[in-house]
């Protein structure tokens, strides 16, 4: 019998519910078989119970095969309690890889733009545990704001490796470990460890460059990086670069992986602004959602996800406001589930328009 998924789902505040209700509705649509346990988790459960992690919730993520993800955070809530959150499902969970694959999908600008001749495919792998992590020390005086940052030998070796694995896995050439080592010691540490791993991997080519300049790279060509390895907030702020690039942040999924747990999370966060009007892009959800199908290993189905949700952004008939379009949060899931379950595991959006015409 086909393999029953068990996913425990933790849709969190503002606009998370909302997106990924989307992401499952397209998951279903694959035809795999999923037992979705439903977490009430974040600034919400803080609101109501008192928890914003309650055991249910924990014992949810012990049993399940990945956890789905929307966000967390509430005007009522102060940050420290969403925090608790995140700081269990990526320290003591030990999703230690922060995965952040970034596309620009052809039909995001008009082919007259000359945005859209740009083939951005990059890939930021950035430290979800250490450097400016969740745990860090910091202090706040009247006068002054101090904040401790560590990286060990141990954990940047393990994002480097990381890095080359996925790159192995996913067929890719290059690897750029994007530092500030010329000045920071932490970074002199990262650039360390990198080297050490990359030694072992000839057959990648390698680059390592400063933060400031890989910024100035991707301004002057998007097309400039493969895969990046970084701490966590340099992966952070050139995401926000390369997401501005592809169409928005309603485009960009992520996953944070360890050696054994997962969970998946669009990179958006709550945009209470957008909470309850039913106009989110949940594109990025969407997309998280593909992520996860591959890291459990139903990679064609992934790939259907994908080509679905490129096949949509080609046609441009169905657009939410943030891509220039009026079509509600709910339409562009169903959109996108419709292509999934007419036609599943097609090679590419060509083909599945193909098929659809016959």
């Amino acid at each position: 019998m086909p393999r029953r998924y068990k996913i425990a789902v933790m849709p969190g505040d503002g606009i998370g519910p909302e997106v990924t209700d989307e992401a499952i509705k397209v998951l279903e649509a694959t035809g795999l078989s999923f037992e979705f346990i439903h977490c009430n988790v974040g600034g919400k459960a803080y609101i109501q119970t008192g928890n914003p992690l309650p055991d249910e919730a924990r014992e949810a993520c012990d049993e399940a095969d990945a956890v789905l993800f929307g966000a967390v955070g509430h005007d009522y809530a102060p940050y420290g309690v969403p925090r608790k959150v995140l700081i269990y499902l990526r320290i003591e969970k030990n999703a230690y890889a922060n995965v952040r694959p970034l596309r620009l999908y052809p039909g995001i600008y008009p082919p007259d733009d000359q945005r859209s001749q740009r083939d951005i495919d990059v890939v930021i792998i950035r430290d979800n545990a250490e450097g400016f992590a969740l745990e860090h020390e910091g202090f706040l005086w009247d006068n002054q704001g101090v904040d401790k940052r560590v990286i060990t030998q141990f954990g940047a070796q393990r994002i480097a490796l990381y890095a080359y694995t996925y790159a192995l896995r996913e067929g890719r050439s290059k690897i750029t470990c994007i530092d500030q080592s010329n000045w920071l010691y932490s970074d002199k540490m990262f650039r360390k460890a990198y080297n050490v791993m990359a030694d072992r991997y000839p057959s990648i080519e390698r680059e390592c460059v400063s933060v400031d300049v890989a910024a100035m790279m991707q301004a002057m060509d998007p097309n400039c990086f493969d895969v990046i390895v970084t701490p966590d907030i340099y992966g952070d702020i050139l995401s926000g670069f390369v997401i501005g690039q592809i169409g928005g942040v309603g485009l960009a999924p992520s996953a944070c992986i360890g050696d054994t747990f997962a969970f998946f999370e669009p990179i958006h966060g709550t945009a209470w602004d957008l909470a309850g009007k039913g106009v989110a892009n949940p594109i990025a959800s969407i997309l998280s959602a593909k992520l996860m199908l591959k890291w459990l290993g139903s990679r064609e189905e992934a790939a259907s996800i994908d080509n679905a949700v490129a096949s949509v952004i080609a046609e441009g008939e169905v657009k939410t406001f943030d891509l220039g379009g009026s079509a509600s949060t709910s339409q562009m899931g169903d959109a996108i589930a419709t292509i999934v379950s007419v036609d599943p595991i097609l090679d590419t959006p060509d083909q599945k328009t193909a098929r659809l015409d016959r």
